[in-house]
């Protein structure tokens, strides 16, 4: 049924948990699975000498990212040896990423909570805005509760 499925993570309980269902459906159905992280744009700070430090905590992030990413892909391969795992790692808004990344996609996973905290009280979460403006149908998995 599905040929090329997306999973949104960043690094999040959630978004581990909504990666793992990800994987387990593409194995069943012999399906392309395409992580796809986005680093969200790190306010700028208006000091002096606040350019270097903007600097390090990109880099800082990207790293971090990409670790995240590597450490999950090759979890997922020892555990679907047989899987195709491609990743992704871009910058901007996260529902707008995922929607521009998602067109070729049959399914996209996401979790229902992810890092965002306070600001995702006041903007809407990421989840709710991919499912409002994605044409891609979208699978939101929720964590089970302890």
């Amino acid at each position: 049924m599905f040929k090329k499925i997306l999973a949104a993570v960043d690094g999040s309980s959630s978004s581990i948990y909504a990666l793992d269902y990800a994987a387990n459906l593409a194995n069943q159905n012999k399906a392309e699975l395409k992580i796809v992280s986005v680093i969200e744009p790190i306010p700028t700070f208006y000091t002096a000498g606040s350019g270097t430090l903007e600097k390090e905590m990109h880099d800082l992030t990207i790293n971090n990212y990409e670790k995240m990413i590597k450490e999950q892909r090759e979890r997922l391969l020892a555990e679907y040896p047989q899987l195709k795992v491609s990743a992704l790692i871009q910058e901007g808004k996260p529902a707008e990423v995922i929607k521009e990344v998602s067109g070729d996609s049959d399914l996209i996973v996401i979790g229902h909570r992810g890092l965002s905290g306070v600001l995702n009280w006041v903007l809407g979460s990421v989840a709710k805005q991919v499912v409002d403006t994605c044409t891609v149908p979208v699978l939101v998995v929720k964590e089970k509760a302890s």
